[in-house]
């Protein structure tokens, strides 16, 4: 197992890079949003921007790499986004801000689907949940810790936005001086809407519920801490915490998920997020309050999207793992495009607020069709059940899930 996480060092060094500074962008952007007073109309766009980009990465950036090979599109791709990353200190422009971010979006779907479709060549049946682990943690901590950069410089100044290029193009360094040979990297094959709504009902809904309202809070939360009052120190750690509660309790809950009819913990995990929005809604400007609150909903609503996924997996055969994957994959996406504009508007209406009200809405909502279908659709066996994965990022990963064809993780 060691030998295979040394062999995708390079990888995970890279991809680090690039979370560290999506993370510290969207918060800087959410923040800069809130402290200029931005139109509701001009937040929604800029807040669609990122979503809106990773949803075409996903769909159109495996056929840029297949044309001109994954490290070539690898270094486009980082590229790219790096210029759109300093485009954002250059330009303020809330529609200019919109391109740059759609930019970075389609960009950053392209570079962890080489990373992903890497890691997968790389791992071997025996190691592939090792490998997944170690990204996923690889993945959220640098991700939060990107957020907790943007206490360290005033974001009204282009200093943050520069930061976030440099650690964009950084990631570049590790992957040309890789000494391993880059991956494949095949067409993706997609399970549409209609087929996915055949296989799990619940699976389909509570991915789309938490597309819209955890991408609401990623994108909108800087927003409304700013909005109460919060300091940028304190939205900072806020954010983080959030990310940091969703990593912690993966796998407690995912332990739980492989032990019990998978849909009850889904719903538990449903039900407790919307609690604990409620209770943020109403908390006021207490930072100390938001940061225990913050850590719960992580901890919570992060753990839903890969629930939702297992819960699929587990009525399908293993060589269906990736397309039923990927396809739910793309449902988070649209979730994630219609979420952050419609909660921009709400808080414009009600206050920085309904972002929590609207959170909390649509996990109602998932909840009680989970809770419906509950009762007209049997459980499968316990014993039956797969095992619990983190499922991150991009519709490459899928090919990394333990459950998928035993030897599609083979190729080393």
């Amino acid at each position: 197992m060691f030998r295979s996480l040394i062999g995708v060092a390079p990888v995970l060094f890279g991809i680090a890079f690039v979370s560290a500074s999506t993370g510290l962008v969207a918060t800087t952007v959410g923040v800069r949003l809130g402290l200029e007073a931005v139109p509701p109309h001009l937040v929604s766009f800029v807040l669609t921007g990122f979503p809106f980009g990773f949803l075409l990465g996903c769909l159109f950036g495996r056929q840029v790499i297949g044309a001109v090979g994954p490290v070539r599109a690898f270094a486009a791709f980082g590229g790219i986004a790096t210029a759109c990353a300093l485009g954002l200190a250059l330009v303020d422009d809330a529609y200019v801000w919109t391109l740059f971010r759609a930019g970075t979006g389609f960009c950053a779907a392209g570079l962890y689907t080489v990373t992903e479709s890497w890691l997968n060549a790389r791992a071997t049946v025996a190691t592939r949940g090792a490998v997944l682990a170690a990204y996923m943690i690889t993945d959220k901590l640098s991700y939060a810790s990107g957020q907790s950069l943007v206490a360290s410089a005033d974001p009204m100044a282009p200093t943050l936005f520069m930061v976030a290029g440099l650690l964009l193009s950084l990631c570049l360094v590790p992957v040309a001086l890789a000494r391993v040979e880059a991956p494949r990297v095949g067409g993706a094959n997609r399970y549409g809407l209609r087929r996915l709504m055949r296989v799990s009902p619940v699976g389909v809904t509570a991915t789309i519920a938490c597309g819209a309202a955890n991408s609401s809070l990623s994108m909108a939360g800087p927003t409304f801490a700013s909005g109460i009052g919060l300091s940028t120190g304190e939205i900072a750690t806020f954010m983080t915490l959030l990310f940091i509660g969703g990593l912690t309790l993966q796998w407690p809950i995912g332990w739980a998920s492989d032990r019990f009819d998978r849909r009850s913990v889904l719903l538990g995990a449903l039900v407790a997020t919307l609690i604990v929005a409620l209770a943020m809604a109403g908390v006021g400007r207490s930072a100390f309050a938001l940061y225990i609150l913050g850590f719960a909903f992580g901890g919570a609503a992060f753990v839903i999207y890969p629930l939702a996924v297992g819960h699929a997996n587990d009525f399908i055969e293993p060589d269906q793992v990736v397309g039923v994957s990927a396809g739910l994959l793309l449902c988070w996406a649209i979730g994630s495009v219609v979420g952050p504009p419609t909660a921009s508007f709400l808080m414009a209406w009600a206050g920085p607020s309904a972002l929590f009200l609207f959170i909390a809405a649509v996990y109602a909502l998932a909840a009680l069709f989970t809770l419906y279908r509950m009762w007209v659709r049997r459980a499968p066996p316990t014993a039956q059940q797969g095992p619990f994965v983190p499922m991150p990022t991009t519709p490459a990963v899928a090919d990394l899930n333990p459950r998928s064809a035993p030897d599609a993780g083979d190729a080393v």
